[in-house]
C-alpha cells in the first residue's frame, strides 16, 4: 500500500485521478456483491468465563459460565474485496465493511438439550446439570454481568496528530459503560506503559483520566520499539490486578482489551504480523502471566483500532499487519481502521463490538462434585443432530476461583423438608438428608452438626476465616450437638440425633432445627448463611407410652404386693398358732432346730410381670399382653433400632403365661440368645440375666 494516498499526507490530485478512484470504489462495491460470500468456518463454542460466585449467593453449588456459540467468518472476507482499491479508499472500504452488522460472525442459538458441560473428577468426567440460560445483552442488570475494559492508548511520538483522535475513541468506549462494567485506562509510549488509571467503575473518573493525564505524545524514543512486548506486559499487569481490586470494585464476568494505536514499531521482530498473531493467541489463552496457577483463566477478546500515520511504505505495511493480526476474532475480537478525521466512526465501532458481546450466553449449571484441588478441568461439548458444533477443551487444570472447601454440598432442600414435615426431628430421633453426594457410600465422610437455638449465623461468607469455622465446629462437638451417622448413599444420608434439646428453636408447632452437613474428606458443607441454612421442622421428644405404661403397671403390682403382705401379716398377728401335738409315748425327744437336717428346696416356676432390655441403643420394657417388635421400621417397631444391619422388622418379643419369649422374624443378620442364634419363626424362652442381640445391637435382659 502506498501511504502517499493517506488523507493529510497525499499530494494534490487531478480531477481525472479522483474520478479514477471513484470508479475503483464503485467497482470494488460491485465485486463484493457479485462474488460469492466468503466461506464460513464451522460453528464453535467457547468458554469465556467460569464463575463460581453464584454458589455463595444462592446457597447451592451453582456454576455460572459465559459461553459464545458462533459461526465465524474470516477477516479476509471483509478485507479481500477492498484490496483492489488501495490508499484511503481501501481503508474506508475496510472500515465500512467491518461496521456492517455481523460482518465476522453469525450467532448460534444455545442448544439446551445438546450441550454437555463436564468436570474432570477421579480420572473420569462428571456431567453438570443444566439450570438456565440467558442472553448477555438481556441480563445487563443482573449481578456481575459486565465487562472489564482494559483500554490501551498509544502515546508514542509516532501517533502525531492521531493521538487526540485515539483519546476521543477511548472516551466513547468509556461512555458506553453499563452498570456492572469497570475500566482501566493505560497510556503507553516507546518503551513501556506510562500511566494507568487502575480499575474503576466510575465513568467520570476514567474520562477525566483520559483528558488530563497525558495531553500530547511522548518525545521520540528511537526508530524501533517492542510494541508487542509493551502491550503484553500491560495486559498481564492489568488483568492480573483484577484479582486484587478490593471490595469497592466488583469484578464482572467478562473482559476485553481495546488497543488504540498506529501500530508503529519500526522493524522490531516481535512487533510484526506473526508477533501480533502470537499476542492475540496469548490473550485468547487468558492466563496472566502465562504460567499463572493462582488466578482464574480469562480469555480476552482484543479490539484493535488502527490509526494509520505517516511512515515509510514498508513500515506502514508492518503496522497494518500487526494491528490486523492482533484481533482474535474467533472469541469476539475486532479489527478496524480509523483514518484522520474519522472519530465519528467511534460510536459505530463500539456498537459493533457490543452487539457481538450481547449475543453471548450466560448459562448456569448445578455442579455437585468438585475436585479437591484449586485447579479444575472443564470441557464443553455439543451433541446436536442438525448442526455440528466444535467444543472447547482448553480449561485443563486451571484455577477458576473455586476453593473446594467452600464449595457447598448439593442438598435437595425440597425432599429433605418434605420428609421432615412427615416425621419432625426430635432429640434422640433420626433425620435423613437428601441430595447428590460425592462420597461414594463412605459414611465415615458424612458429619452433621446442629446449631443451638442461641447460635447466630453469618449473613454473608465474606471475611470469614477457616480457623473461625473450625472453632465453631469444635464448640458444637463439645456441646454434644454432633449427630451419629447411620448410613450414607449417593442420594441420601441418615443420622441419629443427639439426645439433647439444645438444638430446638421456637415453640409448639413452630419448633425448628438448624443443621449443617459436612463432608470431612473435602471439608465441604451445606450452606450456613442466615437465609440459606438447612432449617427443618422439629418437635419435642415424644412420650414413650410403653415405658410410662410399664412404670404404672409396675407401681400397681407393687401396691398389690404391699397390700397382700399387709393383709397376710395381719392374719398372723390376730390368729393363734395351731397347738403342737402331744408327744408319743416312748418317742425319742424331738431334735433341736440346729440338729434338724436341711430339706431340699424345689423351686416353683417364676411368674414374669415385666422384662427390661438395657443396652447402648436404649432401655425398653416388655409387658404382658403386648407383642413388641424390634427393628428399623418406625411404623411397625416399638423397639426402634437405627442400624443398617438390623432388618425392618427384625424380631418379636412377648410375655406369655409368665415367661418372656423371643422370635426371629427371618432377619438378615439373625437374633442371638446367649451367643446362640435362635431359629427363625420359633418362640424361644429367654431366662433372666440373658444377653440378646438383634444383629449387632446387644441388650441385657432383666426379668421382674
Amino acid at each position: 500500500m502506498n501511504n502517499a494516498n493517506l488523507k493529510g499526507y497525499a499530494p494534490r490530485r487531478s480531477f481525472s485521478r479522483s474520478m479514477s478512484h471513484v470508479s475503483l470504489v464503485l467497482a470494488a462495491f460491485l465485486v463484493s456483491l457479485l462474488l460469492p460470500t466468503a466461506a464460513t468456518a464451522a460453528p464453535e463454542g467457547h468458554i469465556l468465563r467460569i464463575d463460581p460466585r453464584a454458589s455463595q449467593t444462592e446457597g447451592a453449588p451453582i456454576l455460572t459460565t459465559v459461553l459464545e456459540i458462533v459461526q465465524t467468518k474470516p477477516l479476509n472476507g471483509v478485507v479481500g474485496p477492498c484490496t483492489q482499491l488501495g490508499g484511503n479508499d481501501e481503508l474506508d472500504c475496510i472500515a465500512d465493511g467491518m461496521e456492517r452488522p455481523k460482518a465476522l460472525w453469525e450467532p448460534i442459538t444455545f442448544p439446551e438439550g445438546g450441550t454437555i458441560m463436564s468436570i474432570k473428577l477421579d480420572g473420569g468426567e462428571e456431567p453438570l446439570s443444566f439450570l438456565s440460560k440467558a442472553k448477555w445483552g438481556e441480563s445487563s442488570a443482573e449481578p456481575n454481568v459486565g465487562t472489564a475494559w482494559l483500554i490501551m492508548i498509544d502515546a508514542a511520538s509516532s501517533m502525531g496528530p492521531r493521538f487526540d483522535e485515539a483519546r476521543e475513541v477511548a472516551k466513547q468506549f468509556v461512555g458506553s459503560m453499563r452498570a456492572n462494567d469497570i475500566v482501566n485506562v493505560m497510556y503507553f509510549g516507546d518503551k513501556t506503559v506510562i500511566f494507568s488509571s487502575g480499575w474503576t467503575n466510575d465513568k467520570a473518573k476514567a474520562e477525566a483520566f483520559i483528558v488530563s493525564q497525558v495531553t500530547k505524545p511522548a518525545i521520540p524514543g528511537g526508530r524501533n520499539r517492542p510494541l508487542g512486548q509493551i502491550i503484553q506486559n500491560g495486559a498481564t499487569d492489568g488483568f492480573k490486578e483484577l484479582g486484587n481490586v478490593g471490595q469497592s470494585v466488583k469484578v464482572p464476568m467478562h473482559q476485553a482489551m481495546v488497543v488504540l494505536s498506529s501500530g508503529a514499531a519500526g522493524t522490531d521482530p516481535s512487533s510484526l504480523g506473526p508477533g501480533a498473531k502470537f499476542l492475540g493467541q496469548f490473550m485468547t489463552k487468558g492466563r496472566f502471566p502465562e504460567d499463572n496457577i493462582a488466578l482464574p483463566k480469562m480469555p480476552v477478546p482484543v479490539i484493535s483500532v488502527w490509526f494509520p500515520s505517516k511512515q515509510m511504505e514498508e513500515l506502514f505495511e508492518n503496522s497494518r499487519a500487526f494491528m490486523e493480526n492482533l484481533a482474535n476474532t474467533e472469541i469476539g475480537g475486532y479489527f478496524t481502521v480509523l483514518r484522520e478525521g474519522g472519530t465519528a466512526r467511534g460510536e459505530r465501532i463500539v456498537k459493533a463490538v457490543r452487539t457481538r458481546f450481547d449475543n453471548m450466553w450466560i448459562v448456569k449449571w448445578q455442579m455437585s462434585c468438585v475436585a479437591a484441588s484449586t485447579t479444575q478441568t472443564f470441557a464443553l461439548n455439543f451433541r446436536t443432530s442438525n448442526l455440528t458444533i466444535a467444543g472447547d477443551g482448553t480449561y485443563q487444570d486451571v484455577p477458576v476461583g473455586i476453593d473446594p472447601s467452600t464449595w457447598p454440598l448439593d442438598i435437595d432442600f425440597k425432599a429433605t423438608e418434605e420428609a421432615a414435615e412427615k416425621k419432625p426431628l426430635h432429640s434422640g430421633g433420626e433425620v435423613t438428608i437428601y441430595g447428590n453426594f460425592c462420597w461414594g457410600g463412605k459414611k465415615e465422610r458424612a458429619e452433621l452438626y446442629l446449631l443451638p437455638k442461641s447460635q447466630e449465623v453469618p449473613t454473608t461468607l465474606e471475611g470469614g476465616t477457616l480457623e473461625e469455622a473450625k472453632d465453631a465446629q469444635q464448640q458444637l462437638v463439645k456441646q454434644g450437638l454432633k449427630a451419629r451417622v447411620i448410613e450414607a448413599g449417593d442420594s441420601s444420608v441418615t443420622f441419629e440425633l443427639p439426645d439433647n434439646e439444645k438444638f430446638l428453636s421456637g415453640k409448639g408447632e413452630k419448633l425448628t432445627a438448624r443443621l449443617v452437613l459436612h463432608d470431612q474428606a473435602t471439608k465441604r458443607t451445606s450452606p450456613f448463611i442466615k437465609d440459606k441454612i438447612l432449617t427443618l421442622r422439629a418437635q419435642n421428644k415424644p412420650v414413650n407410652y410403653f415405658l410410662v405404661g410399664g412404670i404404672a403397671f409396675g407401681g400397681l403390682v407393687l401396691i398389690l404386693l404391699v397390700v397382700s403382705a399387709f393383709r397376710g401379716g395381719g392374719r398372723k398377728r390376730g390368729g393363734s398358732s395351731p397347738a403342737a401335738p402331744p408327744p408319743r409315748p416312748n418317742a425319742p425327744p424331738a431334735p433341736s432346730p440346729m440338729q434338724q437336717a436341711p430339706r431340699p428346696m424345689t423351686p416353683g416356676p417364676a411368674f414374669v410381670q415385666r422384662a427390661t432390655l438395657s443396652g447402648n441403643a436404649g432401655i425398653f420394657t416388655v409387658l404382658p399382653g403386648v407383642e413388641m417388635k424390634a427393628g428399623r421400621d418406625g411404623a411397625l417397631c416399638q423397639i426402634l433400632l437405627s442400624e443398617p444391619r438390623v432388618s425392618g422388622t427384625h424380631s418379636s418379643l412377648k410375655i406369655d403365661q409368665g415367661q418372656l419369649y423371643v422370635r426371629d422374624d427371618n432377619s438378615n443378620n439373625g437374633t442371638t440368645l446367649n451367643n446362640q442364634r435362635v431359629n427363625p419363626g420359633v418362640w424361644t424362652p429367654v431366662p433372666n440375666g440373658s444377653s440378646i442381640k438383634f444383629g449387632p445391637i446387644e441388650f441385657a435382659v432383666s426379668l421382674e
